[in-house]
């Protein structure tokens, strides 16, 4: 970062700190008293951001702090946007909830204002694999692989392409695939203009077209930015690690580098892993192709796994569809009963503390 945005940063604390306040007061945002979170233990630290585990008063329900740090008024508002998407849209069951926002009490921190969210038990989606995979069927794959697909849907007609779709950016709650935000994390970097295409471990993930860059000649050509197709590469690239239970490329000891970024733009690809059922590869192969145009939308995904699952004989909630398919929830009949259960308790939480706060507890 250059030394005038630290400059920005630091000397706009105070008008930063009062957007955020209108921004709760106009939007209604929930605020929590911070005093009222115990045994807040950090597990994720990144480039903007540091994420908290704290209990709630004394209860033995878990939530997420995030904390943001380096702001300025470009990151506040990416923010502010990305809250009042998932105040709109919390209830979709593959997307992390947005519970409210906490303002520190603490000195540390530039602007004290954390996000409450839900806590996702099982992590991130790549950890959870190395932990489960072996105990998974192919029945747990395509839940998993159908989840995933419909939260990205249910972004995309929102008008959100997300950007930043990996293992480390899909959480994994009660067996229940949980998306972590709506694309904020790579905005924020785009902020800063920070080159993080290379960093953390996502470079497999990554739409190759972006490294393609337009001849010197060619002045009608634009860069290419990452879209909602992008995000379609993606998935494909997730899809495979679902069958594999590993990352992609990935060798004990070494890190991702521009060589591979250029390989894969030239057309490098996952081995198919042996016993993999044909129309799932099929899918896969589908979203990672190297031209944009020729990638399935992801509606399209989502019907092509749907009919595999239903040739599997999985049930599925038939009430709850939608004409788009995105409140569809295909789930073994263990998981299926599990996750209802597991929402009524979150909601049931969720209607106490808000009951709390409103009496000024």
């Amino acid at each position: 970062m250059s030394d005038n945005t630290e400059f920005e940063v630091i000397n706009n604390s105070k008008e930063l700190f009062n957007r955020i306040e209108e921004a709760i007061v106009t939007n209604h945002f929930k605020q929590y008293e911070y005093k009222n979170f115990n045994n807040i233990k950090e597990i994720d630290s990144r480039e903007f951001i540091k994420v908290y585990r704290a209990s709630w008063k004394n209860s033995s329900q878990y939530v997420t702090l995030k904390y943001f740090f380096k702001l300025n008024n470009t990151v506040v508002e990416e923010i502010i946007r990305e809250i009042k998407l998932y105040r709109d849209d919390y209830f979709h069951n593959n997307i992390i909830r947005f519970h409210g926002i906490t303002k520190s009490e603490s000195e540390n921190y530039d602007v004290g204002y954390w996000l409450v969210m839900e806590y996702a038990d099982g992590g991130t989606l790549r950890n959870y694999l190395k932990k489960n995979f072996g105990g998974l069927t192919w029945e747990n794959k395509y839940n998993l692989a159908y989840q995933l697909t419909c939260a990205v849907l249910y972004l995309h007609d929102k008008g959100v392409a997300h950007r930043d779709l990996h293992s480390n950016s899909v959480l994994v709650h009660q067996n229940t695939i949980k998306l972590a935000d709506f694309g904020l994390s790579k905005r924020i970097k785009e902020t800063f203009n920070s080159q993080s295409n290379l960093e953390d471990d996502i470079v497999p993930y990554i739409d190759p077209k972006i490294f393609n860059k337009p001849g010197n000649n060619d002045n009608t050509t634009k860069l290419y930015t990452l879209n909602k197709k992008s995000d379609v590469y993606s998935v494909g690239i997730i899809l495979w690690e679902l069958s594999s239970g590993k990352q992609p490329f990935y060798i004990e000891g070494e890190q991702y580098d521009i060589n591979l970024a250029v390989k894969i733009s030239q057309g490098l690809r996952e081995k198919i892993i042996p016993d993999t059922p044909e129309d799932y590869v099929n899918i896969y192969s589908e979203c990672w192709n190297n031209e944009p145009d020729d990638r399935p939308t992801i509606k399209q995904i989502v019907e092509k796994l749907k009919a595999i699952i239903k040739k599997s004989d999985i049930i599925t909630e038939e009430d709850n569809q939608t004409d788009n398919s995105i409140n569809d929830n295909i789930l073994s009949k263990k998981d299926l009963r599990h996750s209802i259960c597991y929402s009524i308790i979150v909601d049931e939480l969720v209607d106490d503390i808000l009951k709390d706060i409103n009496e000024g507890k």
